[in-house]
């Protein structure tokens, strides 16, 4: 077979749609591939399927190699335990010498299995351990490409065998800057809340209170509670106005007596800004939960947070039920049964069900969900994956059907507006149902004031995002397109997304951008930066270290790195400000990014390693400025919550809550963790979890020692917390450092009482 005809043959194995070799570029953003087999020399350096000591070997009869291997064969080195004393040790050095490239600009990348020496001159070694593909950007002229390969270098972290596949040319279109987004909002959206006031029995003859601070409230309000028996005229019961917190704890309660208390800031006796009433009976024993009842047995695996009838208070779309099935090979199963959406409000109504039906496959990844005000008229909205019919294959795969983004309204659940989800299909490369099933979306102010919606599909390989302005009027306009394809030659975007994604402004141009993972896309649509170290299992942007200027992002990465497996960057330029510096293999267990140590300014970060049996390997413990705290095995790190009255977050260990340097605080949850969000009750945060036929909401009833303005009016976090109804689940960070001296949004107030 001539070099030609083989290379085309490869292309086709892989999916790949190429044009000619002697200059037609291809299509779709399709790379150029070539067999490195076919253009490389000494013939006598390899045998076929027959593995030395002192050769290549031309292998072709490994197990499943078509879909391992480009064109099934793949030139594999001697075992390599340790690096070669001399080069001429092992199998001998490979010259791949490739000709008849059409005019142009590459990125040229090399898949490889394991690690290889390279060089571009054949003196000059470089070490590749195969977690970077990119060999650089080329502009060839000539249409020749020249490269040497060794395998004098063992990879540490598992010894063996190297592997030399082939070489990928993609061509790097031309950079085009999109327009910047203009939305419909004239200014910014933002949810109009009211007090949040909760009423909790805490003990005998007591009642624990606490509302919200609102960032429209002056700096002077101050509070009075109320209480009334039914029928009776409520009346203040605290002696001076409240200004130091908004909590207040009733200890003239009688035991057995329903009471009704209202908040309200001092001097509003026509109750602007107060509170609704709150009915509680004062029993015996303290609780601090409060129990949304469910249809019998239902468990709920997902929770969207928003306010679906406009009355100011959160309501909530519960995914349900709690399982979860994962589109990889090892974990697939076919679907139970369907998802149903159940939208409730704060009180317990039941607004309406919607089943998702057979077309969503029963798993985070099928199934993205998010709850935001998108048309700014105070209600929230639905935004979730949808098909049509039964389109499950033989094996109850869903392959095939339509499949759209789907706008709910948030009241009745009737469809307002759909659009085509980015297709399975992505031109130019072949299907995988694996990787083409890791769908999520965000909410982002693109334009600064609009919340705009976006889908995206792919996590693993190519990236692919369609932002959108929704109106009650227009539906979805469609504000750009991104494909992770368009930024070849700009670094490494393919491969970078994460299993959630965030929005926020991390260049401070007032307009939000969406956080991918490893790289960042910019508001306009255009990509902003990206690290190029691949896949990260969890990333975390905030202000995690006060003293740098700015936004940071914490990443666990999972591909092995031999550095910056776990990273701290700077959101702005993706530069990195501290990281691991050594090998790693599978970071991704247990993340967290949270203060929970006063001892260290900022957000402590943590991260575990896997071994290569999904083992636990190592963890490590950093402050905000990368300093190790501890490199011994932590207990679970991964649901901090604000809980108690300081501004560090606590823990969540199974079902206690407690400090991170011991001491534990009631109550003990019941059920599974669902979200944690400000949701009610002052800036401090509640627990949400599912028990069976229950959405059990815990609430801290601890004095508090401050005021903050509610948590949810903050950006970062807002949305935060839409992306948690969907992914892998990550407590929501904030764009300010909540233990820093009181400017900025948090405002804190320690004045006395």
């Amino acid at each position: 077979m001539n070099k030609i005809l083989r290379w085309h043959v490869a292309a086709w194995a892989l999916g790949i749609s190429c044009g000619s070799a002697f200059g037609q570029l291809p299509p779709d953003f399709a790379p150029l591939v070539y067999e490195v087999e076919d253009w490389t020399t000494p013939k006598d350096a390899w045998q076929a399927d027959k593995p030395t000591a002192t050769h290549w070997n031309l292998w072709s009869t490994d197990s499943d190699a078509a879909r391992k291997w480009s064109g099934g064969v793949v030139l594999q080195s001697p075992v390599v335990l340790q690096d070669r004393a001399a080069p001429e040790d092992g199998a001998p050095p490979l010259h791949t010498r490739i000709t008849g490239i059409p005019r142009g600009r590459y990125e040229v990348e090399i898949k490889q299995g394991r690690t290889l020496a390279v060089s571009r001159d054949g003196q000059t070694w470089e070490k590749r351990d195969g977690s970077d593909r990119s060999l650089g950007v080329f502009d060839i002229q000539d249409g020749t490409f020249e490269l040497w390969v060794d395998d004098r270098y063992v990879h540490v972290a598992n010894p063996g065998s190297s592997y030399y596949d082939c070489l990928f040319f993609r061509p790097v279109p031309a950079w085009v800057a999109k327009p910047r987004v203009t939305g419909d909002a004239p200014t910014r959206v933002t949810e109009v809340l009211d007090r949040g006031l909760v009423a909790l029995p805490a003990g005998p003859g007591r009642v624990y209170l606490g509302w919200r601070l609102l960032a429209s409230d002056p700096p002077s309000t101050a509070f009075d509670v109320l209480r009334g028996e039914p029928g009776g005229q409520p009346k203040p019961i605290n002696p001076t106005p409240i200004r130091a917190t908004t909590d207040f704890v009733d200890q003239t309660a009688q035991a057995g007596v329903e009471y009704e208390y209202t908040v309200r800031p001092v001097g509003n006796d026509g109750q602007p800004n107060a509170s609704r009433p709150v009915r509680v009976k004062v029993g015996e024993d303290a609780s601090s939960c409060v129990v949304l009842k469910l249809d019998p047995g239902v468990t709920v695996q997902k929770a969207g947070i928003g306010d679906l009838d406009g009355d100011g208070r959160y309501d909530y779309v519960l995914k349900q039920p709690q399982d979860n099935i994962d589109p990889a090979l090892p974990w697939w199963t076919p679907s139970p049964d369907t998802y149903k959406l159940d939208a409730y409000t704060q009180d317990g109504r039941r607004l309406w069900r919607t089943d998702l039906g057979w077309a969503i496959e029963r798993g985070i990844w099928y199934s993205p969900l998010a709850v935001f005000d998108l048309d700014g008229d105070g209600r929230a909205e639905v935004a979730v994956k949808t098909g049509e019919g039964d389109p499950r294959g033989p094996d109850g795969r869903v392959e095939q059907g339509p499949e759209w983004i789907s706008i709910l309204d948030g009241l009745t659940g009737r469809e307002l507006a759909r659009d085509d989800w980015p297709s399975r299909q992505i031109p130019g490369e072949k299907y995988n149902y694996n990787l083409s099933s890791r769908n999520q979306m965000c909410v982002a102010y693109l334009d600064g004031k609009t919340p705009c919606l976006i889908v995206e599909r792919g996590t693993y390989t190519t990236i692919r995002l369609v932002a959108y302005e929704f109106t009650r009027a227009q539906g979805l306009r469609k504000l750009w397109t991104w494909d992770s394809r368009e930024e070849t030659g700009r670094g490494r975007y393919n491969s970078q997304g994460a299993h959630i994604m965030h929005a926020a402004d991390v260049d401070g141009d007032g307009r939000d951008e969406v956080i991918l993972g490893s790289a960042v896309v910019d508001d306009n649509g255009n990509g902003l930066w990206s690290t190029g170290f691949g896949h990260p299992d969890f990333c975390f942007v905030g202000d995690i270290d006060p003293a740098h200027p700015g936004l940071e992002i914490f990443y666990g990465i999972e591909p092995p790195r031999q550095n910056h497996g776990l990273c701290l960057v700077d959101a702005k330029t993706g530069g990195v400000l501290w990281g691991l510096q050594i090998p790693t293999n599978h970071v991704g267990t247990d993340g967290m990014c949270a203060d929970i140590d006063d001892r260290h300014p900022g957000s402590e970060c943590h991260a575990a390693d896997l071994d290569r049996d999904r083992h636990f390997a190592k963890s490590w413990l950093f402050s905000a400025q990368g300093e190790m705290l501890s490199d011994e095995r932590q207990r679970t790190m991964s649901a901090p919550v604000y809980w108690d009255a300081d501004p560090q977050r606590e823990l969540l260990r199974g079902s206690a809550i407690g400090d991170f340097g011991g001491g534990e605080h009631p109550p003990k949850l019941v059920g599974r963790l669902v979200a944690i969000a400000d949701v009610l009750g002052d800036w401090r945060e509640e627990l949400i979890t599912s028990s069976p036929g229950e959405l059990r909401i815990y609430t801290t009833t601890i004095p508090a020692a401050d005021r903050r303005v509610c948590l949810m009016q903050d950006p970062i976090y807002r949305l935060d917390v839409v992306v948690a109804a969907m992914g892998y689940y990550a407590a929501p960070m904030l764009s300010y450092d909540l233990a820093s001296p009181p400017t900025g949004p948090s405002r804190p107030t320690s004045a006395g009482r």
